[in-house]
């Protein structure tokens, strides 16, 4: 027995420098891989990228306003809606003022406060995206870009609301775009920004709300109702339900580009057959699934509580796995957004996060 021993010994020590050695050297092989192959052109073309980005958030934003929003009449809210009243009201004078010079000038002063407030990316990205928006506003009538009008005297009236919808579409995809990569379309959303930043446990969308609201209100009672089919109280409203049409619709688009694509289900199982189930989840839908120990408060029996969240496209086959487990009881929650290895691209060290 002892000589048995003894030959045992000499074996597992050699295995286990064996092993030593494999394991020293994978990690000499890791640390002389280069994390990155060339960081300094990495950084180029992430840069390039964004400010593509950027100039495509703002032609988005621009073409939607002067396309649909102002040759109907009615406000895209915020300082863009403030320029865009003004010019409405100045088109017939002998001083027009454009709305897209007018925006520049009015977010000069936001500008130059969060210039020392916020992160220097994000205050040359919002520069450059006012800068783009007045640009192409102010260029577009002499480029003569068709615009969609709307003449209610065609018998096209309803028209209206396409035009609020196309509008809202456009200015929200600008938005998001440019929430991607760390940048603002100026004006409330700077001011909101910054408020943000001194009082961080206020709701600062409801100012912002409140603020874009105020120019919708503001511009029914200035635009002429003969515009929207005749005189009375159903056409002053018109110009100020079609921009909160335009605004909510703009906010619903922001919100699906950013969150509805990284959506998912999250499902969490009770079971007597953790193992096995869990094992058919992972092999046939790649998803991790955690098990945790569960104890029945009125049986008293122990299970076992199954955690995973899946693609939306892979609840048929889900239900199917389940249906082979007919004492399982599972209910589901559907998740806003999803972080993490096998859904989204996580933030390295080093990267940026946000623009407070």
């Amino acid at each position: 027995m002892e000589n048995k021993e003894n030959d045992l010994d000499p074996r597992s020590e050699q295995c286990g420098e064996e092993a030593q050695n494999d394991n020293a050297q994978q990690k000499q092989a890791i640390a002389k891989k280069p994390l990155i192959k060339n960081p300094e052109q990495n950084k180029a073309t992430k840069y390039i990228k964004e400010y593509a980005v950027v100039f495509l958030a703002a032609i988005l934003q621009a073409f939607g306003v002067y396309i649909f929003v102002q040759p109907n009449n009615f406000s895209p809210g915020g300082f863009l809606g403030i320029g865009t009243f003004v010019e409405y009201l100045t088109k017939d004078t002998s001083f027009p003022i454009n709305a897209g010079v007018l925006f520049f000038v009015i977010n000069i002063p936001i500008i130059i406060i969060a210039f020392f407030k916020f992160k220097k990316d994000f205050i040359i990205k919002t520069i450059l995206t006012i800068f783009l928006d007045s640009g192409i506003l102010a260029i577009m009538p002499y480029l003569h870009v068709p615009q969609f009008v709307v003449n209610p005297a065609n018998g096209n009236g309803y028209a209206f609301i396409l035009a609020a919808i196309a509008g809202g579409i456009m200015c929200g995809a600008s938005i998001a775009l440019l929430l991607k990569v760390d940048g603002c379309n100026g004006g409330t959303e700077i001011i909101g920004a910054l408020l943000q930043k001194k009082f961080p446990a206020t709701n600062i969308s409801w100012f912002i709300f409140a603020l874009d609201s105020s120019v919708v209100v503001l511009s029914a009672f200035f635009v002429d109702p003969e515009i929207f089919g005749g005189t009375g109280f159903a056409p002053v409203l018109i110009p100020m339900l079609l921009s909160l049409c335009k605004m909510f619709c703009a906010s619903k688009t922001s919100e699906i580009i950013i969150r509805g694509f990284s959506s998912a289900i999250k499902f969490e199982v009770v079971t007597l057959h953790g193992k096995e189930l869990g094992h058919e989840l992972t092999t046939e839908l790649k998803r991790g699934v955690t098990i945790i120990n569960a104890h029945g408060a009125y049986t008293g029996a122990e299970n076992q509580l199954l955690i995973c969240i899946i693609r939306k496209r892979q609840m048929a086959t889900f239900k199917r796995i389940l249906s082979r487990y007919p004492d399982t009881f599972a209910y589901m929650v559907s998740t806003s957004e999803v972080y993490g290895r096998g859904f989204t691209k996580q933030v390295k060290e080093g990267e940026k996060d946000t623009v407070l």
